[in-house]
């Protein structure tokens, strides 16, 4: 009962916030305003032909929704573009640890700092007051980098009909969650939403209320990095004494779901064993999704789950990496994780990647791409397949799936026309400013 008043209020407070019962559940009604926003925001884009350079705002919560950096390289590099990220507060309305909300405000400052890309963050000190970016900076475009109600209204797309806007979805999807993957409110409305493949631009329209018109297949940017030969991945990982195999150990947060939970809560310690006894010959990298933490919080206490991410960081074979995940996958040799977007994503280095199971029919945790994918992994149902999977494959390099993984890059995420997905997401807009689209 107390699970449920939580998630009740909190929808409460979403209703009240945003102002949107109608908006979301009026039917025809719904209907009617998603296709009118479209329009308004279509019309915003035509205006903009022929303007010398594009404000171009990308919003940003925590490091680990940041899909968009290739996008946003590729403007840096075209004269007609001035793009900046604007950080605002995560999950306003959930019951989060507020220090924990300022240390990821922080954490996103410097992560943004580190690569050097221009930042606001509009938030009135003195007033105590979050703005609205509009009166700030006055964008012509706007790149979402979640579709959620998780900050304040101003930072969601109802507040840029007048402006285009654009979805780079966080993650590669694979799961069945096709409401919260094409058809809530935010997909509807807003004005570009990439996807990866022609099968995803398929199950959008079939699940979303405007039928997909806002899709466009242009491949997902993150994996840039995966397909440029001529990238160069920085070296994150602890110096050994003597080289050793490099495992990513990367658990979901979805601990708390009814539905194929993580198998996190049971293994969590096991693994951390497991890490030691292979201390030898087997280096690990903790990459947790970064809600982990606050949800082991709400479960586990600050000082539990701040000690359990200390013991991961200080062994002299492991270490703890929150943000960025691109160059851990092209100098690891294995995955070990159970992850949506990761499920694909980790498919682009064609090395070996285990998914963590409970003892049941996975397959119905995916859509009709995300089986293909899962049907690429190794399966750990328990610790001692894990081990089996770290000795026998990792180490001893016995590796029956790598013709089959190879195989599926080349038929389906090896991009035919060799266009990278970033280039090809700046055709679309420039396309759609010019009324080509």
């Amino acid at each position: 009962m107390k699970d449920f008043d939580k998630s009740f209020l909190y929808k409460l407070r979403l209703v009240v916030a945003y102002k949107d019962i109608f908006r979301n559940h009026g039917g025809p009604f719904s209907l009617f305003y998603f296709n009118q926003f479209r329009q308004a925001q279509l019309k915003a884009a035509h205006r903009l032909a022929g303007k010398e350079k594009l404000e171009v705002a990308f919003f940003l919560t925590i490091p680990g929704m940041w899909k968009s950096d290739e996008v946003f390289k590729a403007m840096l590099n075209n004269p007609s573009y001035h793009p900046y990220i604007v950080i605002y507060p995560y999950s306003a309305y959930k019951e989060f640890d507020k220090k924990e909300i300022r240390k990821a405000i922080e954490r996103t400052k410097a992560f943004i700092e580190a690569k050097g890309y221009e930042y606001i963050v509009p938030y009135d000190e003195q007033r105590d007051k979050w703005l609205d970016v509009k009166k700030i900076k006055s964008p012509d475009m706007v790149f979402f980098s979640t579709p959620y109600k998780d900050s304040l209204p101003q930072y969601f797309v109802y507040n840029f009909k007048n402006t285009l806007t654009c979805y780079v979805p966080y993650g590669y999807s694979s799961l069945n969650m096709y409401k919260v993957n094409y058809d809530m409110v935010f997909h509807n409305l807003v004005g570009l939403h990439f996807v990866e493949t022609e099968l995803h631009k398929k199950m959008a329209t079939e699940h979303s209320r405007n039928k997909g018109a806002n899709i466009v297949v242009t491949g997902y940017p993150t994996t840039d990095i995966f397909l440029d030969k001529d990238y160069s991945p920085v070296n994150l990982w602890k110096v050994q004494k003597h080289p050793k195999k490099r495992i990513i150990y990367a658990p979901h947060h979805s601990i708390d779901k009814a539905n194929y939970p993580s198998v996190f809560l049971e293994t969590c310690e096991e693994m951390l064993r497991v890490a030691e006894k292979y201390k030898d010959c087997v280096q690990f990298v903790f990459k947790p999704h970064q809600l982990l933490k606050f949800k082991l919080q709400q479960i586990w206490g600050v000082e539990k789950t701040d000690e359990f991410y200390r013991r991961w960081d200080s062994m002299e074979n492991t270490q703890l990496v929150a943000d960025g995940y691109e160059d851990l996958f092209l100098t690891s040799d294995a995955l070990i994780h159970d992850c949506g977007s990761f499920t694909t994503e980790y498919m682009f280095t064609k090395k070996p990647v285990m998914y963590l199971c409970r003892n049941v029919d996975m397959t119905g945790k995916f859509n009709e791409f995300g089986v293909k994918s899962f049907e690429h992994h190794y399966h750990g149902h328990n610790i001692s397949e894990v081990e089996d999977f770290i000795q026998d494959v990792v180490i001893n390099g016995n590796d029956p799936m790598k013709g089959q993984r190879e195989q599926f890059f080349d038929e389906y995420l090896k991009p035919i026309d060799g266009v990278l997905p970033s280039q090809k997401i700046l055709q679309v807009i420039e396309n759609t400013i010019n009324a080509k689209c």
